[in-house]
């Protein structure tokens, strides 16, 4: 298991700087998704070579509830995860597959930064959990995140990358977006290791396009 990383540098925001700064933040994808085991990891196609869509204005904050993400069909409740005693965040409950976690210490989907939501593709007991698929996402591929006040923060996706989880990329994925919103998916992915955990994570980028 990779130590906590560095406090990131702060944001423009609070909430953006509370997101960034978090010490161990990085070691989450290494931590919370070093439970994933067995199973195969899917493919992931060319990347499409459309423009990306527009960026909306942010949004007020607001707690999100639900998932969906239609072209790997994702509609799942959303939980919520923070950090354990050493500053990093915490797994998503094994107990729960079917259901990803919300990071409640950055940003809620659709503000200004780069908020985050995760789950697992697997679990001992899960062959396919909530986010098999996440790796199969293409550019421009819509996100829909619910949230408490009624509003669906629509999200298109801008890329889809898998990082080792030794060398996880700590300010390209939760670094200072400069005030736009972003969304990052995360679950685990890149080669099985001989304890049968995975050794990278699969990170989608998406920026809010709007409400729905």
């Amino acid at each position: 298991m990779a130590e906590p990383a560095p406090a990131l540098r702060a944001g423009r925001t609070r909430r953006v700087r509370r997101a960034a700064a978090l010490a161990g933040v990085p070691a989450l994808a290494v931590v919370l998704l070093s439970g994933c085991s067995s199973g195969t990891a899917a493919a992931h196609g060319p990347a499409d070579a459309a423009a990306p869509a527009p960026t909306a204005a942010a949004l007020a904050p607001s707690v999100p509830d639900r998932i969906t993400v239609p072209d790997i069909k994702v509609d799942a409740p959303l939980d919520a995860v923070g950090l354990d005693d050493r500053g990093v965040m915490r797994e998503p409950d094994f107990a729960k597959p079917d259901d990803a976690a919300w990071y409640k210490e950055g940003p809620t989907p659709g503000e200004p930064g780069a908020a985050a939501i995760v789950g697992h593709m697997d679990t001992p007991k899960a062959p396919e959990a909530v986010f098999f698929n996440l790796k199969r996402l293409k550019k421009n591929e819509r996100i829909e995140v619910h949230r408490t006040d009624g509003t669906t923060a629509v999200f298109a996706v801008d890329s889809v990358d898998t990082f080792k989880k030794a060398a996880f990329p700590t300010d390209k994925v939760y670094g200072d977006t400069h005030g736009t919103p972003e969304l990052r998916l995360i679950t685990c992915g890149g080669e099985l290791t001989a304890d049968r955990h995975w050794d990278s994570n699969v990170v989608v980028f998406a920026h809010l396009t709007g409400t729905a």
